[in-house]
């Protein structure tokens, strides 16, 4: 009998193989250790190699023990793990981006009534604070007006409900433009230009003054972004009555003008208003929104 090989007459244990990405670095990490005489004697038993299958149906812990055994194993598995914590944080944070977070659930063609939507408990209430009427156009009304509220509301282009930074449920549709609250608006998605709202009145109205205001006036109460700012801003829609008469109205497209921008009309009566989007100005989240919508009659 030869008995056990000695020392001298054993050979050192070929590197496992590695992923193609890993393996310069890991060939000299392998010679080195050659040099120094710290890679492990070549057992009597068969070597699998990552992703390979054994002929003799190799239990996986014994796949697990090489891999435990070999010098450069247990760092490249706690770098893969760390790789993997990593792209988890990064997808919980964009779930966590405030009301650009994943769609919830919802469809386009939504109708509203002006009810007022349920507030989650950091959700900033904001109503508009101040006005700004344009010069009115050939005809106006110039008497006294007093406000009106439609009584419905309707769109075929509504984003789909996201998740502000706070985790709450925000939502888009277009009755959000009647709720007297700047913080809500309805939003569409891409520039909207092309896009109608449609406003209906009880009964018929003595129009005389129309305006919005032209993005989405929300400060974010947790994150402190700037919805107005991110999003696209109107500058110019076209308003039609029931007689077929319509007038254009421009806005002031300045982030830091959140006013509601109306403007006087030829007294109209009418029971619908219908507002077409024109043109905006892009942000660097390209969605379009208004937070409010308001009306007056003839006083």
């Amino acid at each position: 009998m030869s008995g056990p090989p000695k020392p001298e007459d054993s050979v050192p244990a070929p590197p496992p193989e590695v992923p193609e990405e890993y393996a310069a670095a890991y060939a000299e990490a392998y010679r080195r250790a050659l040099e120094s005489g710290q890679v492990g004697q070549l057992e009597p038993q068969e070597i699998v190699t990552v992703g390979a299958h054994s002929s003799h149906g190799e239990h996986p812990a014994r796949l697990l023990d090489q891999v435990r055994a070999s010098r450069w194993g247990l760092p490249l598995l706690l770098t893969g793990l760390a790789l993997l914590l990593v792209l988890g944080a990064y997808g919980v944070g964009k779930l966590a981006s405030d009301d650009g977070g994943p769609d919830v659930t919802g469809t386009s063609g939504t109708t509203e009534g002006t009810g007022s939507p349920s507030r989650g408990t950091d959700r900033p209430s904001s109503k508009p604070t101040k006005t700004e009427r344009a010069r009115p156009v050939a005809g106006a009304w110039d008497g006294p007006v007093q406000p009106i509220r439609a009584a419905e509301a309707t769109a075929d282009c509504v984003s789909r409900p996201s998740v502000d930074s706070a985790g709450e449920r925000v939502t888009y549709g277009v009755g959000k433009t009647l709720d007297d609250d700047a913080a809500t608006a309805w939003r569409c998605d891409g520039p909207a230009t092309g896009e109608k709202l449609t406003f209906a009145f009880d009964d018929d109205v003595e129009l005389a003054e129309v305006g919005l205001i032209p993005g989405y006036a929300k400060t974010d109460a947790k994150s402190g972004a700037d919805r107005y700012v991110e999003n696209n801003r109107i500058t110019r829609v076209r308003w039609t009555f029931g007689d077929g008469e319509s007038v254009v109205q421009k806005f002031d497209p300045d982030p830091e003008n959140r006013a509601v921008q109306t403007v006087r009309v030829p007294r109209t009566e009418t029971d619908e208003v219908t507002l077409e989007i024109l043109e905006v100005r892009r942000g660097p989240r390209n969605t379009t929104a208004i937070s409010e919508v308001v009306f007056a009659e003839v006083g």
